[in-house]
C-alpha cells in the first residue's frame, strides 16, 4: 500500500506581523518600527475602515462581529500576500482566526505584545473600543487575553510594552529580529528555534528558581559558560560522551542530580551538547516530577539541524536506537554556530546528512541551493553553513506545527532513517548518525527507482560525495543482522514497516514493505537489477 504524505508549505514571507490585545500599542510601536527599519507601517484596522467607508465601531454595530472577523481575514491575507516587507500592527482578535494565523506564520514573522491587565485598560479605554461596552473593561479583556491565550502564545517573538518608548521596544524588536527565530506553533507550548550567543539564556532562564544544566565531557566549556549566565541558582552535571551512553543509566544520573539540586516543577533542565545529551536530556525532564520544562542547546550540526528540534526524547535499548522515548517540547531552543569551531571535521560533515534529507522534503529550489553550496560547507564555511542550517530547521518545525506526534506529515522525517538506524547499529556505531541517514537516504532513492518512480539516486549520490559524506552503500547492505534490527524498527506494524520512499523533490509517501523486500531491491539495485517491488 502507497499513502502520499502531504507536506506543509515551506515558504518564508518577508513581513513582520504585530500582535497582541487591545491596548498593548500595537499601532504605535509599529510607526516606530517601521521608522527604524525603514518598511512601510501598515494598520489592519485603518485599512479595512477604508475600503469599507465606515468606523470599525460602525461594522461591529451595523453588521456584527462575524461579519467583521470575515473582513478582517480578507485583509490580513490581502496584506500577507505582498513581498514588499511591510510592518503590519494588527487588529487583537486577528490571530484567533486559526487560517488566518498560520498565514501569518508562513508569510513573516509574527510579534507578540502584551503588557499587565492594568496598563491594558488603562489604555484601551482612552479609545471608543466597541468590544469595551459593558460595565468592567477589566474582566472583559482579561477574559479575551484567556480565550486568546493559545493564538497570542504562537508568536515568533514577545515583547513587553507595559514600560519603555516606542523607540525602545521598536529596538527591542529588531534585536528579536536579528536572530532568526523559527516558530513551532503549538499553542501554549510553542517555542522558538533562534541563533546567536547563548549568553542570553541567563535572562531568559532568571525566572527558574532552579536549573539543572547538563552536558558531557566535550561540551562541559560551554556548559559552563551558560551556568555563569544563570547565575547561582543553576547546577551542572557532567556526563560521559557518545551514543553508548544514552541508556537509563544516563537518566538515573540526571534524575539524581535533580534531586540534590532540589530542581522542583518551576524549575528547568537546560541540554548543552549533540543529540545523545540532547534526547537523554529531554526524557529525564520528561519524567522528573511528571514534566518540567526544558531548554536546548545544540552544539553539534546534527543537533542543530534535527535533534533539537521537534521533542522526540529517547534512550536506546542495546542495539535499538530511541526504543524508550517521550514527546516532551523544549521550551526554547538557543543555537549559537560558535560552538561548532571545536567541532571534528568529519562529525561536523555528519550532520549534513539530516540537511541533504530535509533540503530533499523542502523541495527542488533548496536542493539546488544545497548543490550550490557543496563546497562551501564541506569546508565549513559559516554563512553557508547558517543557511542550510535555517532550511532544516524551518522543515522540521513545520512538520512538527503539522503533526507534533507522528501520525501523518511527520513521519517525512524518518525519511533515510529506516535502514540509516540499522546501518548505524550493525556498525557498531561506527557510522555517525548523519553518515547513516545519507546511506539510507540513498537506500530509500534506490528503492523508489525499484517502486517506478524516477528518482534522482545519482543525483543525490554525487551531492552527497561532494559533501564528503560516506556513499559506500555496498559495503553496509553485505552487513549481517539488518532484516532482525528491520523487524525490531519502531515503525514496524505487524510484519511489514512504513518505509518512507522518495518521490520527486519535495514528495514523499509511505510504502508497507517486509524487511526482505527494502533489502532486496537495495542491494539488487546495486547489481544492476531494476525489478519491481511485489
Amino acid at each position: 500500500m502507497n499513502e502520499p504524505l502531504e507536506l506543509p508549505s515551506f515558504e518564508v514571507g518577508p513581513h513582520v506581523f504585530l500582535s497582541g490585545p487591545m491596548g498593548a500599542g500595537k499601532s504605535t510601536v509599529a510607526l516606530a518600527l517601521g521608522a527604524r527599519l525603514d518598511r512601510e507601517v501598515v494598520d489592519l484596522d485603518q485599512q479595512i475602515e477604508a475600503r469599507e467607508g465606515a468606523s470599525v465601531r460602525a461594522l461591529f454595530s451595523e453588521r456584527g462581529e462575524p461579519a467583521f472577523r470575515v473582513l478582517e481575514a480578507r485583509m490580513a491575507a490581502e496584506l500577507a500576500a505582498r513581498g514588499d516587507g511591510l510592518i503590519v500592527a494588527l487588529g487583537g482578535g486577528t490571530v484567533a482566526n486559526d487560517s488566518t494565523r498560520r498565514l501569518l506564520h508562513r508569510r513573516g514573522t509574527v510579534v507578540h505584545l502584551h503588557a499587565t491587565l492594568a496598563t491594558l485598560v488603562a489604555r484601551a479605554s482612552v479609545r471608543n473600543r466597541p468590544l469595551l461596552e459593558g460595565p468592567s473593561p477589566s474582566d472583559v479583556i482579561a477574559s479575551l487575553l484567556q480565550d486568546r491565550a493559545d493564538a497570542y502564545a504562537e508568536a515568533h517573538l514577545r515583547v513587553d510594552t507595559t514600560s519603555g518608548s516606542p523607540e525602545q521596544l521598536a529596538e527591542a524588536i529588531e534585536r528579536g529580529l536579528a536572530s532568526h527565530p523559527i516558530l513551532v506553533p503549538l499553542g501554549r507550548r510553542s517555542y522558538c528555534a533562534s541563533f546567536g550567543p547563548r549568553t542570553v539564556l541567563g535572562s531568559l532562564l532568571s525566572r527558574h528558581p532552579r536549573v539543572l544544566v547538563v552536558c558531557d565531557e566535550n561540551t562541559s566549556v560551554y556548559a559552563a559558560d551558560v551556568c555563569e549566565q544563570i547565575g547561582a541558582n543553576a547546577r551542572l552535571l557532567v556526563l560521559p560522551p557518545g551514543e553508548a551512553h544514552k541508556n537509563v543509566g544516563a537518566l538515573e544520573r540526571i534524575w539524581d542530580a535533580a534531586s540534590d539540586a532540589d530542581v522542583q516543577r518551576d524549575g528547568a533542565f537546560v541540554a548543552v551538547g549533540g543529540g545523545v545529551v540532547g534526547d537523554v536530556t529531554g526524557l529525564a525532564a520528561a519524567t522528573w516530577l511528571r514534566g518540567v520544562p526544558f531548554v536546548v542547546v545544540p552544539t553539534t550540526l546534527l543537533s542543530m539541524a534535527d535533534s533539537a528540534i521537534g521533542g522526540k526524547t529517547a534512550i536506546d535499548r542495546g542495539a535499538r536506537k530511541n526504543l524508550v522515548g517521550a514527546f516532551h517540547q523544549p521550551s526554547l531552543v538557543r543555537i549559537d554556530v560558535e560552538t561548532l569551531d571545536t567541532l571534528p571535521a568529519r562529525e561536523r560533515r555528519a550532520g549534513l546528512g539530516e540537511i541533504v534529507k530535509c533540503a530533499w522534503l523542502a523541495g527542488e529550489a533548496e536542493l539546488v541551493a544545497l548543490e550550490r553550496d557543496a563546497g562551501a560547507l564541506a569546508a565549513g564555511d559559516l554563512a553557508a553553513t547558517l543557511r542550510a542550517i535555517e532550511v532544516a530547521v524551518r522543515v522540521k518545525a513545520r512538520v512538527v506545527a503539522a503533526d507534533e506526534t507522528e501520525k501523518g506529515a511527520r513521519r517525512a522525517l524518518n525519511l533515510g532513517h529506516t535502514l540509516g538506524h540499522a546501518f548505524e547499529s550493525v556498525s557498531g556505531f561506527e557510522l555517525l548518525h548523519g553518515e547513516a541517514v545519507g546511506l539510507g537516504l540513498i537506500a530509500a532513492l534506490r528503492l523508489a527507482r525499484s517502486l517506478g518512480e524516477r528518482t534522482q539516486v545519482e543525483r543525490v549520490t554525487a551531492l552527497l560525495g561532494a559533501l564528503h559524506l560516506p556513499v559506500d552503500i555496498e559495503r553496509w547492505l553485505a552487513r549481517d543482522g539488518l532484516s532482525d534490527l528491520l523487524r525490531a524498527d519502531k515503525k514496524r506494524s505487524g510484519q511489514d514497516v512504513a518505509f518512507v520512499v522518495p518521490t520527486r523533490p519535495g514528495e514523499v509517501k509511505i510504502a508497507r514493505l517486509q524487511p526482505e523486500q527494502i533489502l532486496g531491491c537495495a542491494r539488487e539495485f546495486g547489481s544492476g537489477g531494476q525489478s519491481q517491488v511485489r
